[in-house]
Order: C-alpha cells, then structure tokens, then sequence
C-alpha cells in the first residue's frame, strides 16, 4: 500500500509557483484597466456594423475581466490553501518533536 507523505520542500514549490501566477494574472488585469495598455476600445468606424463590433467588443472585454478576477480569487484560495497546510505540517512535526523528546529511555 503507498504511504500518504506530507514533502512541506514541494508544497513550498509549489505554492511559489501558484504565487508567480497570480501575479502573471495580476499583471494581465492591470493592462486591462481603463486607459491602461489593453484597457483602451480600438476605433470600430460610423458603420451600422461597427455599432455591434463595439457591443461585441465590450461583452469580451467584460468576460475577460471577470474571468481573470475569478482565476486571482482561485490562485490566493489555493496559495492560502497551502499556508494553512504548511503551517500545520510544522505544527504536527513540532508536536512530534515534543511528544519524543517527553518519552524516558530509562522505563
């Protein structure tokens, strides 16, 4: 049978990892904000089409924002996940220090 292992070195990894996406999506959400690189609507012209090329625009621009806000709230759920993990894998480990150290070799 496999033995469950806690490696709190990978959770670290990883955790540093999923902090490196967050701030990549950061990043794009900021580029997104108005004025900002990407947060600017390009000129869609005076056609009867362009009216909807910018509706359509505008329903992307949205869907984008909100779905970048989303994937933010879901990295910090996962790296606070991982905090609390970690923190109580240090906590057990110093139960278990203290717990062998208490024991008498002389009984």
């Amino acid at each position: 049978m496999a033995e469950r292992i806690l490696d709190p070195a990978y959770l670290e990894a990883f955790r540093d990892e999923l902090v490196n996406r967050l701030n990549l999506v950061t990043e794009l959400t900021e580029k997104l904000q108005s004025g900002a690189e990407l947060g600017v609507e390009p000129g869609f012209g005076l056609l009867d089409s362009s009216q909807q090329a910018r509706a359509d625009y505008a329903t992307a621009h949205e869907e984008t924002w909100n779905n970048l806000q989303k994937l933010r709230q879901d990295l910090y759920g996962a790296i606070v996940t991982l905090n609390d993990a970690m923190g109580l894998h240090m906590e057990s480990e110093e139960l278990n220090i203290a717990a062998f150290t208490v024991i008498d070799p002389e009984s």
